[in-house]
């Protein structure tokens, strides 16, 4: 009977721990973040019609893939007000910094912190990226890759 017991917590623990999200988040509150060059900035500053906030890492090869796709999407959709606000999940500001100018990213990229991961409901994966329209709700969560056609989509309806 207590090998059974144990058994059930060790299928609840893992069931626990592979979730991708321990809440799904429907809309976005204010976060406060650090960006890449020590700066204090927030969502509120940061976001635009729409918003794609995306976690990212250097040493994701998954986010790396997405690169093109963001910076076309960038390109394409910021003059219609499409913001996009980067979260670098790296280990310190500085490989962020690396990150950026790395890539050449037009866009704001701020360091992760426990208030901003709460805020957008904990996930346990890179990349996510979330579509944000104007009034701070929710649109779209791609866990993994961005989905191109996808985003577009959407963008085209929040920002008609």
């Amino acid at each position: 009977m207590g090998s059974l017991i144990f058994l059930v917590f060790l299928y609840y623990q893992y069931r626990e721990y592979t979730r991708p999200f321990q809440e799904m988040p429907k809309t976005v509150a204010n976060f406060a973040a650090l960006d890449v060059s020590g700066q204090k900035t927030d969502y509120a500053r940061e976001k635009g019609y729409a918003t794609l906030i995306v976690l990212s890492a250097s040493w994701c090869p998954a986010c790396m893939a997405e690169m093109p796709v963001l910076k076309k999407l960038h390109e394409e959709f910021s003059p219609k007000g499409l913001n996009i606000l980067m979260v670098s999940e790296d280990d310190n500001l500085k490989a962020a910094a690396r990150f950026k100018a790395a890539n050449k990213m037009p866009w704001t990229v701020v360091h992760w912190n426990y208030e901003l991961m709460t805020a957008l409901g904990n996930p346990r994966v890179i990349p996510v990226s979330y579509l944000v329209n104007g009034t701070d709700d929710i649109v779209l969560i791609e866990a993994g890759i961005l989905e191109e056609q996808r985003i577009r989509a959407a963008l085209e309806q929040i920002l008609e």
